[in-house]
């Protein structure tokens, strides 16, 4: 089976109506989305204030199964002409599996999900929490514990999310613990422990209870996320702190909060910064 897709720029204030007018000619579905070359500022956690204006034009999508007549859509669309495109119909309970492709690390350390599993990956299942390998901010992490770990050795994942890292680490042989305010997340990482049959422990432990000394600390966090904890995260590191997760734009504020500490690396892509300091 196949769709006929619509898609027809307008500006806001006519797309409620247009969306309207399309579901009464049998659209069985409605999509807003950005036109091309349009630039969105989104309200960031650090952002205060209201929330930056929606773009003034939306790219409005439509699905049929039948295609309806031009003269009848061109009239829902206020005589505007729309784009049409022919759609293969997938079986997308499958298809958007294809997207978490293994993540090759090193020759030692390989991410990837269930089905996509070989033989000595760390096997994690997307959906359950951030952290699947596939972003550029826990890759610039993934490759810093892959140079910096030393079996035996303790690794501090703090926001562990997934915990990836703390399981990237365990698998390299550290001593790895994770941490994380979201209860879900911690549940979640405890299970790809178990799965992975990897020795990391994971828990909601604020830095602040935590006493033993981390050879390596890896934070995938906001800029001022690591900087507000930055003296905790100074504290608890006895080695290396590799920080990502750091937008462009912010990364002063990482730099200023680890003032003193010898920046190791510097690696900037796609718009974001990781940081890898030593303390000793």
């Amino acid at each position: 089976m196949g769709w006929h897709a619509l898609a027809v720029s307008l500006p806001r204030p006519e797309v409620a109506r247009a969306g309207k007018a399309l579901l009464e000619l049998g659209a069985t579905g409605l999509q807003e989305d950005v036109p091309p070359g349009t630039t969105v500022r989104y309200k960031q956690p650090w952002d205060k204030g209201r929330a930056p204006r929606p773009p003034a034009v939306v790219l409005l999508r439509a699905w049929f199964e039948r295609r309806p007549a031009e003269a009848a859509v061109r009239a829902a669309l206020g005589g505007r002409e729309p784009a049409w495109e022919e759609v293969v119909d997938t079986d997308w309970s499958d298809g958007w599996k294809q997207h978490f492709q293994p993540v090759q690390v090193s020759d030692r350390l390989v991410i990837a999900a269930p089905w996509h599993a070989v033989p000595g990956a760390v096997v994690i299942e997307p959906g359950n929490a951030f952290g699947t390998g596939d972003h550029v901010t826990t890759r610039a992490c993934l490759a810093a514990i892959d140079r910096l770990a030393v079996p035996g050795q303790r690794c501090l994942d703090v926001g562990c999310g997934s915990g990836i890292l703390a399981l990237a680490a365990a698998k390299l042989g550290m001593s790895a613990h994770g941490t994380d305010i979201d209860p879900d997340a911690v549940a979640a990482a405890r299970e790809a422990a178990r799965l992975n049959g990897l020795a990391a422990s994971f828990d909601e432990s604020p830095l602040s209870r935590l006493e033993v000394p981390y050879d390596l600390v890896v934070a995938n966090l906001y800029a001022e996320v690591i900087a507000d904890l930055a003296p905790e995260l100074r504290r608890l590191a006895r080695g290396n702190l590799a920080f990502a997760g750091i937008l462009a734009d912010r990364a002063h504020l990482v730099e200023t909060a680890m003032s003193g500490l010898r920046l190791v690396e510097r690696d900037e892509r796609e718009g974001w910064v990781a940081l890898v300091y030593a303390v000793a």
